[in-house]
């Protein structure tokens, strides 16, 4: 049975659904000894006696039935140069969180013989470089292929989540409240049309000064009070179809007042699954606005796709994507091999993925040997960085025996600001 996995992996815990077939969406999963919580907490503790590592909520049970060790804050300490000694080994906290994550996802596939991990998509509260690191070693230890996996921020997994819902629920914009350990943060996905596209903005706010977390401990009628006049002015500002509201500090215990202001004309929903749901939701079906006519543009995402240009038609540049949008910096990657015609110069373009305008720039490739046309082979990858700086790297490849490559490697960097302007 195919099985398709969204994985959403936060500083504190860890929580995952699946698609099976048969079914219409996705299913949360629950610890086996603990029904009422989809939140695994990212702790590990290993078993002397039995030789092996506990993950999740098993371990509040099994540190006080055997001897082992304990190992709690995993991806909080990833940054720790810290060495953890277990029963003759070491470990460095990154290796722990490929095996915590291994241990979750294999455990969970071991519940039935006829499941087969199929794709597998994780979101993340928060990009790290060595979270993103593990993350691919676990595709690979998972024997997963490239396009069977992705990483994505919160962001865009509640994008996901909202547009695999009844249309009827985002007839206008969609809002979410979010509050947890850090305070309380709003996001909105308002839509327009420009010609026949979609165009999605998923705006970003924070609330933590108004509303920390730290009002959930210490009044909460001040708290609901609060709420309920932010709730109001937020409302007022566009046309909302349903609110979602996610996070710990979201409670039945607390929300009155608030509640009325919210559910007045709009459909309310509270969870704790959202992003795993919508991570699964991309597992099992793509990207939404994958082979749609629809752009997501979210912060942190990057505006325009880039590619080079193969020649003109109809006096307009024909336009080949390397790196494709609309989609976190960290995933906007590419790769094409070219052979040059007579030329040492490529002619990169920017095209802006809601305006379709295209900028221009050319690169010059200096120390080529002069081959004849067409057996200059020259590999061009885009990559980058972080959210505003990026490059382009360019190998030549060579010819063949005939023209060997001569294994030179040119980059030129560019900057999301400049192209932006």
């Amino acid at each position: 049975m195919d099985i398709y996995l969204g994985v959403d992996l936060c500083r504190k815990n860890v929580q995952m659904s699946y698609f099976e077939e048969g079914k219409d969406e996705p299913t949360s999963i629950y610890q086996l000894n603990n029904a009422e919580t989809y939140q695994l907490p990212n702790v590990m503790f290993y078993s002397k006696e039995e030789k092996r590592w506990y993950v999740g909520n098993q371990v509040s049970t099994v540190r006080f039935q055997q001897d082992g060790e304990i190992v709690e804050d995993i991806v909080g300490n990833i940054d720790s140069d810290k060495h953890i000694a277990v029963e003759g080994a070491v470990y460095t906290y990154d290796a722990l969180l490929l095996i915590m994550l291994k241990t979750h996802i294999e455990e969970f596939l071991s519940r039935s013989e006829e499941y087969v991990l199929k794709g597998l998509t994780i979101t993340l509260e928060e990009y790290h470089p060595k979270v993103y690191q593990v993350l691919q070693k676990l595709c690979k230890e998972l024997g997963l292929a490239e396009d069977a996996f992705y990483i994505m921020s919160h962001e865009n997994a509640f994008f996901q989540y909202v547009m695999n819902q009844d249309e009827k629920l985002r007839t206008n914009s969609v809002a979410m409240f979010e509050y947890g350990p850090e305070g309380m943060e709003y996001y909105r996905i308002d839509k327009k049309h420009q010609g026949n596209a979609r165009i999605f903005y998923l705006g970003r706010e924070s609330l933590k000064e108004e509303l920390p977390y730290a009002m959930l401990f210490e009044d909460i009628e001040s708290l609901d009070q609060k709420f309920a006049e932010i709730a109001k002015k937020k409302m007022r500002e566009t046309y909302i179809s349903t609110v979602y509201l996610t996070g710990v500090g979201f409670t039945d215990m607390w929300i009155e007042q608030s509640q009325k202001v919210l559910c007045d004309g709009r459909r309310v929903f509270m969870g704790q699954n959202l992003y795993t749901k919508g991570a699964c939701y991309h597992a099992k079906f793509g990207a939404y606005e994958a082979d749609r006519d629809c752009v997501l543009c979210t912060e942190g995402s990057i505006p325009f796709d880039i590619g080079v240009c193969v020649g003109e038609l109809e006096g307009r540049n024909q336009f080949y994507p390397i790196a494709i949008g609309g989609r976190e910096w960290y995933n906007m990657k590419g790769q094409v091999t070219l052979f040059l015609d007579d030329t040492n110069r490529i002619e990169m373009l920017y095209q802006d993925k809601v305006s379709k305008e295209m900028q221009r720039e050319i690169i010059e490739i200096h120390g080529l040997p002069k081959r004849p046309p067409k057996t200059t082979k020259i590999s061009l990858e885009v990559e980058l960085t972080d959210e505003r700086v990026g490059a382009i790297v360019i190998r030549d490849v060579g010819f063949g025996k005939i023209y060997p490559t001569t294994n030179k490697i040119y980059r030129k960097d560019f900057s999301i600001g400049h192209i932006e302007s």
